[in-house]
Parts: structure tokens; C-alpha cells; sequence
């Protein structure tokens, strides 16, 4: 479990990634605001992006690559905590889908799949009180049942249509071994996904 602490520099408090809360230190018990991230490939995000710069890092790993997400999706998975209980999305299950709308802990939410993305996205399917329904289309994209608009799997904006312009609230979701994501998190539901 070593490898799954990091400290800060001000206290060298130790935290624990998955949870998000110091674990020895003198901020033992605190727990940090998670915050909403993308994860996609560098190739992506310059298209996007196509001014953005980048600071490079030295890696603390040589094996950071070897078990990418895209490389070795079936030891992934996307957890998520909502309402005092944790919920897992089998990574391989999504990347066959690519769109999933489900329900947790009664909150209706959107999963999708991005092929330019390294993780998994999780939105609210909601847009000013009213529920959209969604399918996956190509091209990174996916369509509403209830207007035809054409919204963007990985950022959750509209790109056309009725509702072009608006954006799906995003809800944080983390990329994890699936082992690990288990070990901190052993009553995690796990999200089926009828994968035809």
C-alpha cells in the first residue's frame, strides 16, 4: 500500500490518493475537496488546446507506461463516491459502450468513453430540471433522445443543435487498479453495463 500514499511538503502529512485523506501527520483525519480532472492523451488535448504548453516532469516510475489504461483496460476501473457509497465502472465494459446512463444512490449519471481519453467521464444527464437521454455517436460524440443535439463524450458540451452551448455537470470520478480501488473501498457497487 506504500506506493498509494503521497505527502505534502508543508507537514509531510501522508495521504491517501483513493480517499483523499491524510492518513499520519499532523493533519491526520483531514480529508481534501476533490476536484473534477480530465485525463486524455497529449495528442488530444493539443487539438483541443492547440496554444497549451507543458511543463515536463520527471517520472517517478519506469513503469508508468506499462500498464496504461488503453494498454491494460481490464485491470481499470472509474470509482466514484456518492451519497456515503462507492460504485466501480469496469473500464473494459465502457470502452465497449462508450455511453451508460444509469442510477446511484438514486442520482441519475452519464458514464462515457472517449477513444483520445485515458479515463472515464461521469456527468449528470440533467439540463435545467429536465433528464436527456443519450446515446454514443462517432467521432468522440453523443446525441439526446429528446432534441437530436450532438454533445462531446468527453467534455459534456453541446455542439449542436437546440441545446448547443450548454454543458452536463461533471461529477468526479478517479482511475484506479481495480485492486486497489477494492482494498480502499470494499463495499464498492460495481456499475453493470449490458454490453450489447
Amino acid at each position: 500500500m506504500r506506493s498509494l500514499v503521497m505527502s505534502d511538503v508543508e507537514t509531510g502529512s501522508e495521504w491517501a490518493h483513493l480517499l483523499g485523506r491524510a492518513m499520519a501527520g499532523p493533519l491526520k483525519g483531514k480529508k481534501l475537496t476533490p476536484l473534477v480532472t480530465d485525463m486524455m492523451t497529449w495528442q488530444s488535448w493539443k487539438q483541443k488546446h492547440p496554444q497549451t504548453t507543458a511543463m515536463q516532469l520527471s517520472r517517478t516510475s519506469k513503469n508508468f507506461n506499462r500498464s496504461f489504461y488503453n494498454r491494460d483496460p481490464e485491470r481499470f476501473v472509474a470509482g466514484f463516491s456518492l451519497r456515503d457509497h462507492d460504485f466501480a465502472i469496469a473500464m473494459t465494459d465502457l470502452q465497449q459502450v462508450k455511453v451508460h446512463q444509469f442510477e446511484a444512490a438514486g442520482v441519475p449519471l452519464l458514464a462515457t468513453y472517449t477513444s483520445g481519453a485515458t479515463g472515464i467521464q461521469l456527468f449528470e444527464p440533467n439540463l435545467k430540471r429536465r433528464q436527456l437521454t443519450f446515446k454514443a455517436v462517432d467521432n468522440g460524440q453523443m446525441k439526446d433522445a429528446e432534441t437530436n443535439s450532438i454533445w462531446s463524450r468527453l467534455s459534456g458540451e453541446c455542439l449542436s443543435g437546440e441545446l448547443k452551448g450548454n454543458r452536463l455537470r461533471p461529477r468526479v470520478v478517479i482511475m484506479s487498479f481495480k485492486t486497489a480501488w477494492n482494498n480502499f473501498h470494499p463495499e464498492s457497487t460495481q456499475i453493470r453495463i449490458n454490453r450489447t
